[in-house]
This record gives C-alpha cells, sequence and structure tokens, in this order.
C-alpha cells in the first residue's frame, strides 16, 4: 500500500464522522453551554423538515449513485460522472443534504450556540473532503469533469 491509499482511506470516514460530531457537538452545546434562544418555539420545529430535507436528499443520491453502479465512498474510486438531478443543481448534494441535517438540528435545537456545529461541518467539509474529491474525480473524467465543475457550483 502507498501513502496515497492510506491518505485516501482516512477519508472514508471524515464525512459521517463530522456529521456525527456535529450533532453531538450541537447537542452538547445546546444543553451545557447555551448562549440564547434564537429561534422561539415553535417556530424551532421547522428544524425538522430541515432535517427531512437533508434526509431525503442524502438518499436519492446515494440512490442515483447506486444506480450508476459507482462509489458512495469518499475514498473510492468513481467509476461514473453522475451529472444528474440532483448532481445538476449541486456538485455535493450528499454534503448539502449532511449540512442541512446539522442545520437543521441547530435549528431544532434553537440555541445560539448549538449553530457553531453545522459551520465546523460546513468548513471541514469544504476545506479538507470536498478538494480531495475533486482531485479524484479530476484525474478520473478530466475535461468531463471540468466541463462539469464549470456549470455547476460546489454547494448551490
Amino acid at each position: 500500500m502507498n501513502k496515497g491509499d492510506d491518505h485516501a482511506r482516512v477519508y472514508t470516514y471524515v464525512p459521517s464522522s463530522t456529521l456525527g460530531v456535529s450533532i453531538i457537538t450541537a447537542v452538547i452545546l445546546h444543553y451545557f453551554f447555551p448562549v440564547a434562544i434564537v429561534i422561539p418555539f415553535p417556530y424551532n420545529l421547522l428544524g425538522l423538515l430541515i432535517v427531512g430535507l437533508g434526509v431525503y436528499l442524502v438518499l436519492q443520491s446515494v440512490l442515483l449513485l447506486r444506480s450508476y453502479n459507482t462509489t458512495i465512498e469518499p475514498s473510492g474510486n468513481p467509476s461514473s460522472l453522475v451529472t444528474k438531478y440532483p448532481y445538476d443543481h449541486s456538485r455535493n448534494p450528499i454534503y448539502l443534504g449532511d449540512l442541512l441535517i446539522a442545520l437543521g438540528t441547530a435549528t431544532t435545537l434553537s440555541s445560539l450556540s448549538a449553530f457553531i456545529a453545522p459551520i465546523i461541518f460546513f468548513l471541514v467539509v469544504n476545506s479538507m473532503i470536498i478538494p480531495f474529491e475533486e482531485n479524484r474525480l479530476q484525474k478520473n473524467f478530466g475535461i468531463e469533469y471540468e466541463r462539469y465543475k464549470g456549470s455547476v457550483r460546489r454547494w448551490l
């Protein structure tokens, strides 16, 4: 095994771990270090809708990738460049769905401190995970990926 393989294996766990840690962090911050309630009841329950939208987006994206028999693992080697909905609106709909889950959790908890977690999730995924995946897609699909990247935004 080479360094690249070890590096890629680390990226297998980072996105889901980051989401899990973000949600746990939001809950801990809300209950142990609440700064202020910024969304009063019952409006905070809209966060459940946001979580539901995030779960739907993740599931739809994963099912589409599977239908193309390509990997859903961040460290995997993609065999197809999928550009159908929702990938025609976002190059990263799974991470967008994950971010919606984290934001929805923070909204439901409704304390200002809980919103730190989705920000951390976004920063980690946007600066570490997505660039790694984009490099792999660039190597695998070349000009086809360049065109796709030029026509579809990273997030929305």
